[in-house]
């Protein structure tokens, strides 16, 4: 399959979190696509949280940035909050992958505001201030929105007729379900 992808300059794209680069098959896929010349990008995710394990005590070492060229792999880490360098990033990496046909790893540092699942409480493990600090400061959706304001794409009237119109259309699909 991997050669098939590589013959119509296509790549493959693995997104995963911080907690899953520990677990074995992170291990094994990443050695595979290496020594395969699989056009493969790997994204971590990382928000500094398995679950509730903080990464400091998930690994050591710099981050899983850092595990790339052990397999021989170029890595890169990324403000993952930061909507623009992350689409630059990737784009960079699919480049090498579909024209050099190597894996590329990227490390995406972002923040976790919600809890992990249904199950999850992460106030049992973060503190409200810490939530509520980066929701306020560093969220990508309001980074994104303030770039776009700065230089005149969005304002606040096209923020309500936008959010009206979906409000709006939500409701019809509620109606015609």
């Amino acid at each position: 399959m991997m050669y098939g992808l590589a013959q119509v300059g296509a790549c493959v794209i693995c997104y995963f979190g911080d907690g899953a680069a520990s677990e074995g098959d992170a291990h094994a896929a990443m050695n595979f696509a290496a020594t395969l010349d699989c056009p493969v990008i790997f994204f971590c995710r990382n928000n500094g949280y398995a679950i509730s394990t903080p990464t400091e005590d998930q690994y050591r070492g710099d981050g899983i940035v850092a595990r790339g060229p052990g397999y021989g792999i170029d890595s890169v880490r990324v403000d993952g909050n930061d909507v623009l360098a992350v689409y630059d990033v990737v784009r960079a990496a699919r480049e090498i992958c579909v024209k050099m046909n190597k894996p590329v790893l990227i490390e995406a540092m972002t923040y976790r505001v919600g809890h992990h699942s249904t199950s999850d409480d992460s106030s049992a493990y973060r503190s409200i201030d810490e939530v509520s600090y980066w929701d306020r400061e560093d969220h990508p959706i309001s980074r994104f929105a303030h770039y776009l304001k700065q230089r005149g794409f969005w304002d606040e009237k096209k923020e309500a007729d936008l959010r009206k119109e979906c409000q709006e259309r939500v409701l019809e699909a509620f109606q015609g379900a």
